[in-house]
């Protein structure tokens, strides 16, 4: 599945890789230093089913991802974050009716 994630303008690698266990995967000095100094605005990392390549849909921001198992983690869920998926939502189904949010904030 697509996700938004921050990059680190430090070196370009994604936020979360700076975090956790997560260093010990890349030999990028800052990443394994745990100092990332995040992009406030989000990037899309796209993916795409195989096989047949069909474009794959958005994690919501907020969610969890990979859940039970080592490498399980929640994707954003910052203001910057919602309103990209927001967009993006729009964009992908332009006809769709606008989203209304509750107390619950689903």
């Amino acid at each position: 599945m697509s996700v938004l994630v921050h990059l680190c303008l430090g070196c370009a690698h994604q936020q979360a890789w700076h975090e956790g266990g997560n260093p010990g995967y890349t030999p990028c000095r800052c990443c394994r230093a745990g100092t990332s100094d995040p992009d406030r605005l989000p990037t899309l990392l796209p993916t795409a089913s195989s096989p047949g390549g069909i474009p794959e849909p958005l994690w919501e921001p907020g969610t969890q991802r990979n859940v039970g198992t080592m490498h399980a983690s929640r994707t954003c869920g910052c203001a910057a974050c919602h309103e990209a998926a927001a967009r993006i939502s729009r964009r992908e189904h332009p006809l769709a009716a606008p989203r209304l949010e509750g107390l619950s904030g689903r």
